[in-house]
């Protein structure tokens, strides 16, 4: 069978607890690297929260983070960064409706304001046991752009302000700086302009050679619609936003009964 390049998304897809995969979709993924077919995580986190879930199932396995900001390609770890003048609007826009934003270089998070507890516990749900991630306060909107040529990708969390969400999202898409995207109701992310996990994908096709009719992408939120438009084997998890399966060529059990490792097994066999 010809190479197809297997690509993931993490959260509610390849782990079962956001920190976990299963031992089944370990050694699926694994036999499919085996028999030749390159596989990548591809997520919103940050770099570093990406790769100790890739590292889970083999060190072999790719990354693409940050929403396809960053990505590993042949030893070599590719950036797309926000900039300054996404960064600034995102400061100002998030200030006026007091909501919390949040920015990633590969390994360290970045805010000016102090968030709520609830909104600093939301975002730790991601950090794996045993990894530290550095937090950095920088204080002020000119501290921060000192940090923009590192930083990756942002997001805003506001489980109490669906108001507030949806108006900040509208006037940072209006200003066209940066994509905004989602992975779940309660937060937005920002992507730097231009760029999702899609354009990581045509990428990675180019340089693998591994054309769209043999990509495989799994997915479950509205993130990945634009990666799974790229793959010519898009499959939604079973616990997967009605309009993932919508657009999704197939449907796989979801991702805590092992979706991904049945999928595989049938497909990668009789394809």
């Amino acid at each position: 069978m010809e190479p197809h390049l297997i690509i993931t998304d993490i959260d509610g897809t390849l782990a079962v607890d956001h920190q976990h995969v299963s031992p089944d979709t370990v050694t699926a993924l694994n036999l499919a690297m085996d028999a030749g077919h390159p596989f990548f995580v591809a997520t919103g986190r940050m770099y570093a929260l990406a790769k100790i879930i890739a590292e889970q199932v083999s060190d072999r396995a790719g990354v693409i983070g940050a929403n396809g900001a960053v990505y590993d390609f042949s030893g070599q770890r590719v950036h797309h960064l926000l900039g300054k003048e996404a960064l600034t609007q995102t400061n100002n826009v998030t200030s006026r409706h007091g909501l919390s934003a949040f920015y990633f270089s590969d390994d360290t998070v970045y805010y000016t304001q102090t968030p709520p507890t609830f909104v600093e516990a939301a975002l730790r749900v991601f950090q794996p046991d045993g990894l530290t991630v550095g937090v950095k306060q920088v204080g002020t909107l000119e501290n921060l752009l000192k940090r923009a040529d590192r930083i990756t990708n942002g997001i805003v969390i506001s489980p109490r302000d669906a108001e507030g969400l949806r108006r900040t999202q509208e006037e940072l898409a209006a200003m066209d700086l940066m994509h905004v995207s989602a992975s779940n109701h309660d937060n937005m992310e920002l992507i730097p302009r231009g760029i999702d996990k899609s354009t990581a994908v045509r990428e990675l096709q180019a340089k693998t050679g591994i054309p769209a009719s043999r990509t495989i992408v799994f997915g479950d939120g509205m993130n990945d619609i634009g990666m799974m438009q790229e793959a010519g084997v898009s499959v939604a998890m079973g616990n997967a936003v009605p309009a993932v399966k919508k657009i999704a060529a197939y449907t796989t059990d979801d991702n805590e009964h092992d979706g991904i490792a049945k999928f595989l097994a049938d497909y990668l066999k009789t394809e």
